[in-house]
């Protein structure tokens, strides 16, 4: 390898986790136009127009820790459409869901920005849309929702309720 090559290499892999480390923690790139994180910071959250996301759903409830009070104000002064969901972590609900898929669905055509405290509600409700209504494979969208976490027994029960009420079947590994 030449000095040239391995120098673009460091010079790529520098800029690759630059970019990672400006998105908000446990980060998960669905599809083109949809991600899913935790809690961004306000300064991530007023560049969301500028990172090409044009509607930002949040899941967790305006009282959970970590909560920004203005979150609403601060995507919305940038042209950003805002959408507060407060999904009760302990007892999601099908209502949820259907909120939820009304406004992914209101949102067609746009990039959307989906998060909560930690990513867990927001992955879990966006692997749902994406099977769902988007007919993405299970196996490899339990996989990416694995990657931002394991739902626990609550939550695992909710998708499977879920899957089952809209008529997919399927064995989540």
């Amino acid at each position: 390898m030449t000095i040239a090559t391995a120098l673009r290499a460091a010079l790529l892999a520098m800029a690759l986790a630059a970019h990672a480390a400006d998105r908000p923690e446990n980060f998960v790139q669905w599809r083109e136009g949809l991600a899913s994180s935790a809690q961004p910071k306000a300064d991530w959250l007023a560049r969301a127009g500028e990172q090409k996301y044009e509607v930002l759903v949040n899941l967790a409830p305006p009282q959970s820790h970590g909560s920004l009070v203005n979150e609403g104000a601060i995507v919305g002064a940038k042209g950003v459409k805002y959408v507060n969901i407060p999904v009760d972590f302990s007892r999601p609900t099908a209502e949820d869901f259907r909120f939820f898929s009304e406004v992914m669905k209101a949102s067609a055509g746009r990039s959307v920005f989906v998060h909560c405290q930690a990513n867990f509600r927001a992955s879990s409700f966006v692997f749902l849309y994406r099977v769902v209504h988007e007919d993405a494979p299970v196996q490899e969208t339990w996989a990416k929702l694995q990657s931002a976490w394991v739902p626990d027994r609550v939550w695992r029960r909710f998708v499977e309720e879920t899957l089952k009420a809209h008529g997919k079947s399927a064995e989540l590994l």
